[in-house]
């Protein structure tokens, strides 16, 4: 068959741009990517080569009729495949297969999620016949002068596609014989490198926004202003210098520390300020300007300890748009692009600005912010374990954008109790490859030390044991004898009748709404609060502020809660009462009390265990925690009434080490097995935190800000929809509007949601939403409690 004779074009990547222009333009930003972390000769090699030929399928007629608008076969204007089978057989064949394979699979995987190379490769095999009309497409010397201007030497034209049978018998092998994390978490990186490059490249962003340094001492001027009047301020002065001293004296090859202390001595101003100072140090050695990762378990304390680092920046007159936020409520724009989702809103609200340039403008501001945000392109970010867990463990390429700002960091991993013990093992495998090969820093920070990387150098020693020791705020009082919830005036009432504050923390939101009901009625003279998930955001952010300041002012306080208070949050009670849980839950529940010694003669802490009396005197502890977790917690109070404070240490470590035991036999071999042999698709099914039960996001109309909301999602869904950028307007538009969206959003169990008679949330189809209007709306949402549930058990979630 001839080859058709087809005349020379300008080729294009995208309308208005060369493709060859395109291609050095990700390259240049790649070049970039590379040069902030420790990044060996031959993986820059393989990450430049997979920036010049990624979009080499583009060059045919096919790809160019498409990107004018012409009615196309998708499989024949597809580039991917082309692409992915020219790079690397021409131009990587040098390299060692364990870089070949990501190298494929990145250019292949550059325009969609991952799958598992056996099923790249099964696709290729059933497409291969496209390849070979594709090659036919394509003017040989037009391609041949592109390749060389890239820098590259190409074979002869017809030398360029492989015979099939020698590609897949290359591939096969090393496809389904490959070993973790190395080649996995390298194909991550070159495919994230390359997918951010991109997309930066067409939206004409450099790779990174103005570096910034900071110096190392901002932490100190800042905790040499705040008042001193508690009376534990001289042990967090110590306990702060300890951490400092030991910082100043660690060597590079120290990647993987820890800092170990009590809660409420201060450990996220002591972490940030050993990153600060570690952070200089890589920069004096190295050159290199490591970013601060700073990694939270739960959104509920993201705002709280972003504002004690936005506090320190601001006090040292830094620029505030070198902290970023980033979580499922963050905003993409506030102090980053200097916009504000009304400034978008309002040009938009119209039809017909669509398309006007402002409106244009502003968009692509936005999408440059949320651009930022989404890949971490700033000098100290503050994120969730959700987010980090989705970096490492993923098939999405969206969240692999996120890797290469990941290597090369000093990541913060605080209350790194709250990593499930059965993600132990692949987590140590992550996180040691990356302080090993791309020179990432990790401190771990608890009060309860998991046996989760017991090699890591810690940061309070030698004053470890006496930071601990030396304090005697509380005492736990173990209460072992099953008593029903209900049943308040046996376990709860005599505990906190003289009490000035109080906390309760239940396992399961139906019995803490219950309590709390309970307790409305028998004691007249507190202010009550409740917290859980089944609050909006909004809601739950507000209590915490009206609790504080109630605790401030001595006011009676007493608070109902789930686990959501437990980790970080800044409370202090006179007395706290804690369901039965595992160890360390229960001792950072502890940790809410006395938690600034105002009481010399010690806070009480209660440990009860409390069944549920309408399902066979279930404890309620099971319905939400691991078996082995509360056997092996129940193991350790088994002899002990009473346990003071100075003891929890001991207590703890012992825990971990019978769990790490218990451990070896209950990892996730599924997690660890995927990533050894690259299984993608179960790898996209990972999720940090297990559902129990089918939830679903509901929009809560609670106020006229969230009605104003509802109205921006009307019109949104109304505006005219012509072609795809439309379509992508309108989603810039939605992802504009998200983080206020999320204030209102609780998950509700399937079970609750129907019986409600919610509607869909407009524009979100996926969303449920409970309208001000609906004639049951106080019965649905209760104030004080937010969902309200009245069913069994079996759907509790936090």
């Amino acid at each position: 068959m001839k080859r058709e004779v087809l005349k020379m074009v300008s080729l294009e990547s995208h309308p208005g741009i060369l493709l060859e222009k395109h291609l050095l333009e990700v390259a240049k930003r790649i070049s970039k990517f590379c040069s902030e972390i420790a990044c060996e000769p031959l993986l820059k090699e393989a990450a430049l080569l997979a920036a010049l030929t990624h979009d080499l399928g583009k060059a045919t007629k096919y790809f160019q009729d498409h990107l004018k608008g012409h009615k196309v076969n998708p499989s024949l204007s597809s580039h991917t495949s082309l692409s992915a089978v020219i790079s690397v057989w021409n131009f990587g064949a040098h390299l060692p297969i364990e870089l070949r394979l990501p190298l494929f699979i990145a250019v292949k995987s550059h325009h969609s999620n991952l799958l598992s190379p056996s099923n790249i490769l099964a696709e290729l095999q059933s497409h291969w016949c496209y390849l070979v009309k594709q090659m036919k497409a394509i003017v040989p010397n037009q391609f041949l002068e592109l390749v060389k201007d890239l820098g590259l030497n190409p074979p002869s034209f017809e030398k360029l596609l492989p015979d099939q049978l020698k590609f897949q018998i290359e591939f096969s092998f090393p496809a389904m014989d490959v070993k973790g994390p190395s080649t996995y978490l390298t194909t991550n990186l070159l495919l994230g490198m390359l997918v951010d490059a991109d997309i930066r490249a067409v939206s004409e962003m450099a790779a990174n926004e103005e570096r910034c340094e900071i110096p190392d001492n901002i932490v100190d001027r800042y905790v040499e202003k705040l008042p001193k009047n508690s009376s534990i301020d001289s042990l967090r002065e110590e306990f702060y210098t300890t951490v400092i001293g030991n910082i100043k004296k660690i060597a590079l090859v120290d990647r993987i520390l820890s800092i170990t202390a009590p809660t409420g001595i201060g450990k996220t101003l002591a972490g940030f300020s050993a990153a600060l100072r570690l952070r200089n140090m890589v920069l004096r050695e190295t050159g290199r300007l490591p970013r601060i990762i700073y990694v939270l378990p739960f959104t509920s304390i993201i705002d709280q300890n972003f504002d004690v680092i936005n506090k320190v920046i601001k006090h040292a007159g830094l620029p505030k748009n070198i902290l970023l936020k980033h979580h499922f409520r963050a905003s993409r724009f506030k102090n980053i692009s200097g916009l504000k989702a009304e400034d978008v809103w309002k040009l938009l609200e119209e039809e017909s600005l669509l398309r006007e340039p402002d409106a244009q403008k502003l968009i692509k501001r936005y999408e440059q912010a949320y651009t930022r945000v989404e890949t971490w392109d700033g000098e100290i970010i503050v994120t969730t374990f959700v987010r980090f867990y989705e970096t490492l463990f993923t098939n999405h390429r969206s969240e692999m954008r996120r890797l290469h700002r990941l290597a090369g960091s000093i990541v913060i991993l605080d209350e790194v109790q709250n990593i499930p013990p059965k993600y132990w093992e692949a987590t140590e495998k992550a996180l040691k490859f990356l302080a090993e090969k791309w020179d990432t820093r990790f401190i771990l920070m608890t009060a309860t030390r998991p046996a989760l990387l017991q090699n890591a150098r810690e940061l309070s020693e030698p004053r470890k044991q006496f930071f601990f020791s030396t304090l005697s705020r509380t005492k736990l009082h173990i209460e072992s004898e099953p008593m029903p919830y209900t049943e308040v005036d046996r376990w709860l009432l005599p505990k906190i009748e003289s009490a000035r504050s109080f906390m309760v923390v239940m396992n399961t939101i139906r019995s803490a709404q219950e309590v709390y009901d309970a307790l409305k009625k028998e004691l007249k003279d507190f202010s009550f609060y409740f917290l859980s998930a089944s609050l909006i955001p909004v809601h739950r952010e507000k209590r915490i502020r009206e609790i504080r300041e109630n605790i401030k002012n001595s006011n009676r306080v007493g608070l109902v809660a789930t686990q959501v208070v437990e980790a970080g949050v800044d409370l202090d009670f006179d007395v706290v009462i804690r369901d039965l849980a595992p160890l360390d839950s229960i001792v950072q529940a502890a940790g809410r009390c006395n938690r600034n010694y105002r009481d010399k003669s010690g806070g009480k802490v209660f440990l009860v265990s409390l069944i549920d009396p309408e399902h066979d005197q279930r404890r309620l502890a099971t319905y939400i925690y691991d078996g082995v977790l509360i056997q092996t917690t129940e193991e350790m109070f088994q002899v002990i009434d009473v346990l003071p404070e100075k003891d929890y240490l001991h207590l703890v470590e012992d825990y971990f080490r019978k769990l790490r035991i218990e451990g070896r036999k209950a990892q996730d071999r599924n997690l660890l097995v995927s990533v050894n042999v690259l299984r993608y698709e179960e790898l996209g099914m990972f999720s940090l935190i297990e559902q129990k039960i089918n939830q679903v996001p509901v929009f809560v109309e609670v106020n006229e800000k969230a009605e104003k909301l509802i109205k921006k999602l009307q019109e949104l869904e109304m505006m005219p929809i012509k072609n795809y950028d439309d379509r992508i307007h309108r989603l810039s538009i939605f992802k504009l509007l998200a983080p206020d969206l999320w204030g209102y959003m609780v998950n509700v169990p399937v079970e609750v949601a129907a019986d409600a008679g919610l509607t869909q949330l407009p524009y979100a189809s996926s969303f449920l939403w409970l309208p001000r209007t609906h004639p049951n709306f106080d019965k649905i949402y209760h104030k004080d409690t937010g969902f309200v549930r009245k069913i069994e058990h079996e759907t509790i979630f936090l």
